[in-house]
């Protein structure tokens, strides 16, 4: 053993695991900043031993076949792990300011390995004493910037020496090679799990991977609020991946089948096919054009939201409706609504107009319901399914605001509640 590390790990002990419990939350956060800058700066010195023991080809004492095997052996028992090791080793130079700046705690080894990489892309031309400017400049960036926005930065770093319009092409170059080795990495794939679900997985550009995330999170936030009195359905609250699993689910039904491809001249677009009477009652499951079996409940919410196209069958071979024009509601009642509602009108819920729907309140258009703005309000999607699948029932206040009477399992005695959002407009 290395007899210097001996009172490093002696030190280390001293402090028991179930000592943060007792701290306070400040000082809590302030140990994990303790703990991350002495993991960078115990990172150093572990890349400067693994490198002066491939150095030393140290591996042949132990009988190993590399430098990375003998340090798998020794501890962890990963040969990746050693690999990858040995390669931040090779990156972070000895003696760099750098190396000694991850020591001394100042940065991670993610940061280190980031600035590594961009002073060895830096131009042949790139004098040392420009080069050494280019490291002091982001290692001081690296103190403000996430890791993410470091890259950037340390894309355009040669604008510490270099002419802009050159540097703007340099980076222009970077990005252009990044994305097509992007597209070049780029897969999807998704199978059929045969259970109601289906799994896939895919690797996407970053532009358009932010975008998707982007518009989840749009989907997924703001959070419905604790007492939505639709919690009832869940066993348990749903977890992040959950929610952004529905918030995808939703993001698919509004993309426009109009703006897709045309196939045989005709749009893309998805079709149920449902009795009449079964769209009424829901007691019977419709089939999409894909041959995939839908509840009814989920039939009567997608054709509200416009995410399928109804044909609708009376017991006869031949199509009643195929999406009657007057079961959507036009462009000035959706103004009209959105200046009324406000946003979705289910109890506790603040999603805002954009992400709602147009919902027959007292009577569902399959049911013969009129489609005037008196009939009207707006939903979000989560709320237009709880609604569809728990047969909650909607009236309007003598003030015109609608009220949900929820189902006798959620309250025995069908209070009707509303969405009490603050509108400056309607103050008194």
């Amino acid at each position: 053993m290395f007899e210097p590390l001996i009172p490093v790990a002696k030190a280390l002990a001293v402090v028991r695991l179930d000592a943060y419990g007792s701290l306070d939350p400040a000082q809590q956060l302030a140990a994990c900043e303790q703990l991350a800058r002495l993991e960078a700066r115990v990172k150093a010195h572990q890349l400067a031993a693994a490198r002066a023991a491939d150095a030393s080809k140290a591996a042949k004492s132990v009988g190993a076949t590399s430098t990375g095997a003998a340090l798998a052996n020794s501890f962890g028992g990963d040969p990746s792990a050693a690999a990858r090791l040995l390669n931040q080793a090779k990156k972070v130079k000895p003696g760099s300011a750098t190396e000694e700046a991850l020591a001394q705690g100042e940065v991670s080894l993610g940061q280190a390995e980031l600035i590594a990489d961009k002073l060895e892309a830096l131009p042949d031309g790139a004098t040392e004493a420009q080069r050494e400017g280019c490291e002091t400049q982001l290692l001081d960036d690296a103190t403000k910037l996430s890791l993410k926005d470091l890259g950037r930065r340390a894309d355009r770093i040669s604008d510490t020496f270099a002419d802009a319009d050159d540097v703007d092409a340099a980076e222009d170059e970077i990005v252009r090679n990044r994305e097509a080795e992007a597209r070049k990495k780029s897969y999807f794939w998704m199978a059929d799990r045969k259970d109601g679900t289906y799994k896939g997985e895919f690797v996407i550009p970053e532009a358009q991977a932010e975008m998707l995330k982007n518009a989840l999170e749009a989907l997924n936030a703001p959070q419905v609020k604790h007492d939505d009195p639709a919690a009832a359905v869940y066993d348990a609250p749903p977890t992040y991946g959950q929610q952004l699993a529905e918030a995808f689910c939703t993001f698919i039904e509004h993309i426009p089948g109009g703006g897709l491809p045309q196939t045989a001249g005709v749009g893309v677009t998805v079709s149920v096919t449902i009795e009449l009477k079964s769209l009424i009652d829901g007691l019977k499951a419709g089939t999409l054009t894909t041959g995939c079996r839908v509840s009814a409940s989920e039939v009567r919410r997608m054709a509200c939201e416009q995410a399928i196209l109804p044909m609708v069958f009376g017991g006869e071979p031949l199509p009643l409706d195929c999406g009657r024009e007057k079961r959507l509601f036009n462009r000035a009642q959706r103004r009209a609504a959105e200046a009324r509602d406000g946003g979705c009108t289910f109890p506790g819920c603040s999603r805002p107009p954009s992400w709602c729907v147009g919902h027959h309140a007292r009577k569902t258009w399959a049911a013969g319901g009129t489609t005037d703005l008196r009939d009207m309000v707006l939903i979000c999607p989560h709320h237009h399914r709880i609604v569809h699948a728990q047969d909650w029932d909607i009236v309007f206040a003598d003030d015109g605001h609608p009220e949900y009477i929820p189902p006798a399992s959620i309250d025995p005695r069908r209070r009707p509640v509303r969405n009490h959002r603050f509108r400056a407009d309607q103050a008194a």
